[in-house]
């Protein structure tokens, strides 16, 4: 009798879909393909709502980087040590690659991505490139929540905490209803 094949094991499908998503996307891919496939069906109101709330995002962190103090706050600061308060996105990228998730984050960052940009026009026709440079903000905030998607089953695990998965995912869980 083959040990690898009893009455209770599953047989291993290498056709099954799900196999092949967990290998892409890492175990919470369920999470990573819906947040994909939503991507994918974006209205233009609702990239231009995730735009406003990327550029939100970067006033906000200009402004942390500044410490209000404008050009010449920021310029005083050039070369000294970062902040001790890390950004979400910095903290999620350390705890992808101190779990072994750099891979994972890197390819549903990138699924994501062309899945914003399959509504675009004709590769090079000007129009579809004006439009995909016109979605970068949509592209930043979907790029934050499928990155906590990923890392979701690693919340609590060093320093990415409720509140780091919570800042990457509200921007996208606010604006998609």
């Amino acid at each position: 009798m083959n040990p690898e094949m009893n009455d209770t094991a599953v047989p291993f499908d290498p056709t099954d879909p799900a196999l092949h998503l967990e290998y892409l996307y890492g175990p919470q891919w369920r999470a990573v393909a819906r947040i994909v496939e939503r991507a994918a069906q974006l209205t233009a109101e609702e990239r231009e709502r995730l735009n406003t709330e990327a550029g939100k995002q970067l006033q906000t962190g200009a402004a942390a980087l500044t410490g209000g103090g404008g050009l010449a706050g920021l310029l005083s600061g050039l070369g000294q040590q970062p902040a001790a308060d890390p950004q979400p996105l910095q903290i999620a990228t350390e705890t992808a690659k101190e779990f072994g998730r750099a891979r994972n984050v890197q390819i549903a960052g990138m699924i994501a991505g062309q899945s914003i940009s399959s509504g675009s026009a004709v590769a090079g026709d000007i129009a579809g490139l004006l439009q995909s440079l016109g979605s970068i903000g949509a592209l930043t905030v979907v790029s934050q929540a499928v990155t906590a998607a990923v890392l979701g089953d690693l919340v609590g695990r060093g320093r990415f905490t409720q509140d780091v998965y919570d800042a990457l995912l509200r921007p996208w869980a606010d604006t998609i209803s």
